[in-house]
């Protein structure tokens, strides 16, 4: 009889420390997955490379709007997610830069293939030094804001061979805190194709148009 009070005791000694050991276990959704590595979403929108077109094109209709226009100023969205799933997740942040070496590139490649194409004037789009995502989050947005209305004003040198010319800008993101950048995809280079047919798919509160008023078809 003691000696199987003795074995009833082991047992329900190991027991008690096996639900302490599972206990102090980190449940799964409290560990931390991936790779904390900040990107430019955007930068993977074609699937191709990191061009950023405005409007999407002939497949806008079926994506979320990635521009909104109103009052003259086309306000393009840009971000960043930092990769990974980190259960305490820290406040970080990113500046902001205009990339002149793949703006100059990109603007040649265009010309290369027979499409005009130039610099957006730098009086003539606004866009915020830096970024600062919450902790807690892992995503964050700014706007590249494009005045199309001022732009207007100067349509003779936007018109090549009865073409408007492509606007081009790259934009990309440095300086990270508390986590690094990605190897890839840290910079978009945003394409405003004012030929596009699909201005109708920026914005579904406006209409193509209020584009158009402003760059009539050629």
């Amino acid at each position: 009889m003691i000696l199987i009070f003795k074995r009833y005791k082991l047992l329900f000694a190991f027991t008690l420390l096996a639900i302490m050991l599972i206990s102090c276990e980190e449940s799964d959704s409290a560990k931390d997955y991936g790779f904390p590595k900040i990107y430019m979403p955007q930068a993977t929108l074609t699937g191709m490379d990191n061009s950023y077109p405005v409007p999407n094109g002939p497949l806008g209709e079926y994506t979320t709007y990635n521009c909104f226009y109103k009052d003259g100023i086309l306000n393009i969205v840009l971000g960043v997610v930092r990769a990974g799933s980190i259960a305490d997740a820290k406040e970080f942040s990113v500046n902001v830069e205009i990339s002149q070496d793949e703006t100059d590139l990109k603007i040649f490649q265009l010309e290369e293939s027979g499409k005009s194409a130039l610099q957006i004037p730098s009086d003539l789009y606004q866009l915020p030094a830096n970024l600062v995502v919450d902790a807690g989050k892992n995503t964050g947005t700014f706007y590249l804001s494009v005045n199309l209305k001022e732009l207007a004003n100067s349509r003779a040198s936007l018109v090549d061979d009865d073409k408007w010319k492509m606007l081009v800008l790259a934009v990309k993101i440095t300086n990270p805190t508390n986590y690094e950048l990605s190897d890839a995809n840290t910079s978009v280079v945003v394409i405003i194709d004012l030929n596009s047919e699909h201005w109708d798919n920026v914005d579904e509160d406006a209409s193509e148009s209020e584009v158009r008023t402003l760059f009539p078809n050629l």
